[in-house]
């Protein structure tokens, strides 16, 4: 296989991180403008660094807040909110494509993760176009009976992050539900925080196709990874969330301070 010239990545890996990307229910952005997963040439940080064909992945939050970092004074909280919310979703990108297949690793300067292309095409999980399955949305996070003030709340932090809102329960993106109260006595106000991946990855795991398990193991380190994501990112985007280790729910609770507007 000849390896694609310098500066490029390789058509089959790029195809394979978008659909992967796609998949677990995160955005791909295109050039330089966010929200989504950048798929980039992984830049050589050595003579030595052979890394053609390599992509490198990075997350850009909204223009929004990339703008305001680029803006931002000394010690206002845009610039460290950036940079927490990158790492977080770059993190959570590490965990869960080995679920799809894709080996990721750091460069030697540990800041930049790669994906390589493979010295033989891998088998990773492959998801048929469309969907399989008709289900029902489930009910909107208003139905659900959740305050206004915090859905506001999530709303403007997960947009700042990047991050799909679900629209309704069966939704791509981040979902919320009702606390059961003997929980939260008293707190009427917190909601349990989700994440949904694609119908095309849902629809494949829950069904009797022969790829269900592969699609399965993929759902579930998505979940497990968008889960850690999700506390950090949203917490530095101005959004109190607790992570409720007896439970092993990720909990939000309304709005932080400080939070980040323009």
């Amino acid at each position: 296989m000849t390896p694609p010239p310098p500066g490029r990545v390789d058509p089959d890996l790029a195809d394979r991180l978008t659909d992967a990307v796609l998949l677990s229910g995160l955005p791909v952005a295109f050039g330089e403008e966010g929200p989504g997963v950048r798929i980039r040439p992984a830049r050589p940080t050595t003579d030595s660094d052979r890394c053609a064909g390599a992509a490198a992945l990075d997350w850009l939050p909204s223009p929004r807040l990339s703008g305001a970092a680029a803006m931002a004074e000394p010690g206002q909280p845009a610039g460290p909110a950036r940079e927490v919310v990158g790492t977080a979703m770059e993190n959570a990108l590490a965990e869960f494509l080995p679920a799809f297949g894709l080996e990721t690793v750091r460069d030697g300067s540990g800041r930049e993760l790669r994906v390589g292309p493979p010295a033989l095409p891998a088998a990773g999980l492959r998801v048929p176009p469309g969907v399989l399955a008709a289900r029902p949305s489930g009910p909107t996070p208003a139905e659900l009976g959740l305050p206004a003030v915090l859905l506001a709340t999530l709303r403007r932090s997960a947009a700042l992050a990047g991050l799909p809102l679900a629209a309704h329960l069966g939704g791509t993106g981040i979902t919320l539900a009702p606390c059961p109260p003997a929980e939260e006595p008293g707190r009427g106000d917190a909601a349990d925080v989700g994440w949904n991946p694609s119908r095309r990855l849902a629809d494949l795991a829950d069904s009797d196709r022969p790829e269900a398990p592969g699609a399965a193991t993929a759902r579930a380190a998505v979940d497990a990874a968008m889960r850690h994501a999700l506390g950090t990112a949203l917490r530095a985007c101005g959004t109190e969330l607790r992570w409720l280790h007896a439970l092993q729910r990720l909990r939000v609770y309304g709005e932080s301070v400080p939070t980040i507007r323009r």
